[in-house]
């Protein structure tokens, strides 16, 4: 299924559909998923409940010394696809450095409005901040990377949210610029109006934390990926300084280098 004829655009949409541009992006996702099902078995989660609902839970990764801060990730995906069980992958090496790790689950499109799926990151990371008092980083890759930068973007106070002091966000190949996904095969499943899309773009809203965001895409990411990354710097200057480019990554080994920038963050 693809938007009405006059919206949709080819061109575009092939440059924001990696699993066709990446050779072995099935494989890579298999990957993924054997890796984090032995990350669960060598350092099991407990499940942190933030809402009512199947999905509205996260996996702790919690490491044996004090941890020093928490890391809450949110996964990519479209807002369409995976839940937690396939990122364990990922906290490990971040639980070995100590920091502890969550990573969320949330409800999907087309069940759910993508502004739904905000709200849920953002209870979500209400719900971090109150169970682990400490420094905390919002990190997201692809769509999670949008849901990030729109955490760092949140009035809490109108969400009826107890207010969240964040270290640092963390964007890894991030979607900030709604607007041409209208354009594309997601189109029917966002059912996102002009409007709705501006609204829920991070380069539209103002950030609301201080905290430093930083902005990282892979090298070997189409044009598309490396322009929405460019419109986060422009639109929050201070908090978003500047693009960081992954030499040799492309979208989804990308998120490999999480480790380090979390590390960035924690000075």
């Amino acid at each position: 299924m693809t938007p009405p004829e006059n919206l949709f655009d080819a061109a575009l949409n092939d440059e924001y559909m990696p699993s066709r541009r990446v050779p072995d992006a099935d494989a890579m996702v298999e990957a993924w998923q054997r890796n984090s099902a032995l990350a669960r078995v060598n350092c099991p989660p407990t499940e942190l409940a933030y809402g009512a609902g199947e999905h509205k839970r996260l996996d702790v990764f919690t490491p044996q010394v004090r941890a020093r801060a928490t890391l809450l990730f949110i996964h990519g995906g479209y807002w369409q696809a995976f839940y937690k069980d396939t990122f364990s992958y990922l906290a490990p090496p971040l639980v070995a450095a100590g920091i502890r790790v969550a990573v969320m689950s949330y409800d999907l499109t087309p069940h759910v409005s993508l502004a739904q799926i905000v709200g849920q990151a953002r209870q979500a990371t209400a719900a971090v901040a109150a169970q682990f008092p400490g420094p905390l980083i919002v990190a997201g890759h692809s769509a999670g990377a949008h849901l990030a930068a729109m955490v760092h973007a949140t009035d809490w106070a109108a969400g009826g949210l107890s207010p969240v002091r964040l270290t640092g966000g963390l964007g890894i190949s991030g979607l900030y610029d709604l607007g041409p996904l209208r354009r594309t095969e997601l189109q029917p499943a966002l059912q996102l109006s002009e409007a709705e899309a501006r609204a829920l773009s991070p380069a539209f809203v103002s950030p609301t934390s201080a905290a430093p965001f930083i902005v990282a895409v892979g090298a070997e990411e189409s044009r598309a990926f490396l322009w929405q990354s460019q419109q986060l710097p422009s639109a929050w200057p201070g908090v978003a300084s500047s693009v960081r480019q992954l030499p040799d990554r492309h979208h989804f080994n990308a998120p490999d280098d999480l480790l380090p920038l979390a590390l960035e963050l924690l000075g």
